[in-house]
């Protein structure tokens, strides 16, 4: 099920035009009309976008409001808020996602003037930036790490079986997703990864 979500994220976020609604509200609500005036698309293109950010859980309905010209409108604001990672080396192939927690926000930020929060938002970008570059680092000592492993695994192993076996076990580093993964029994997982490791 995570995994159908995640596929339904990436492929909501693929298209330019769903990505500069989902920009557009996350600094305010709109409706439909309003979107397609701002970025110059017709409305039932809009439509058309805004149920596929829909089914991804991107955006949902906030209700109506009325209109002067007409029916009401249905308003949309961003939801199902999250970060994705998605790493891409050599030897290996990781796509993460983990949602935002905005329960224990305290609302202390609405309580500080400007100069302040915009030194913090400054810091935070920094940090932010120090954090990526760190795990660049460690990413490229972890592709390092599998290139030599898929070396060993591929001199070591007995059969086609067992190289399936470890390479799999390399990506989840468990017995118990590779079992369940190639669908056999763990122990068998456990024995390869025994002699593999000896």
């Amino acid at each position: 099920m995570e995994n159908d979500d995640l596929d339904d994220i990436i492929s909501a976020l693929l298209s330019s035009t769903r990505r500069e609604i989902l920009k557009m509200l996350t600094v305010d609500d709109s409706y439909a009309l309003e979107m397609s005036r701002w970025l110059g698309v017709s409305q039932q293109a809009i439509n058309k976008q805004l149920e596929m950010l829909e089914r991804a859980k991107l955006i949902s309905s906030a209700g109506f409001v009325p209109s002067s010209e007409g029916a009401s409108r249905k308003i949309y604001r961003p939801s199902g808020f999250s970060t994705i990672t998605i790493d891409y080396s050599r030897n290996f192939f990781e796509i993460k996602r983990m949602e935002l927690d905005y329960s224990e926000r305290q609302g202390e930020a609405s309580e500080r003037d400007n100069r302040d929060l915009l030194a913090d938002l400054e810091r935070i970008n920094r940090n932010i930036d120090d954090l990526m570059a760190k795990r660049t680092e460690l990413l490229n000592e972890k592709d390092e790490i599998l290139e030599s492993l898929h070396e060993r695994v591929s001199q070591r192993a007995t059969s086609p079986m067992e190289r399936n076996i470890l390479l799999s076990y390399l990506d989840s580093l468990s017995s118990e997703e590779t079992a369940e993964k190639l669908g056999i029994p763990v122990e068998f997982v456990r024995s390869v990864v025994s002699r593999f490791t000896a």
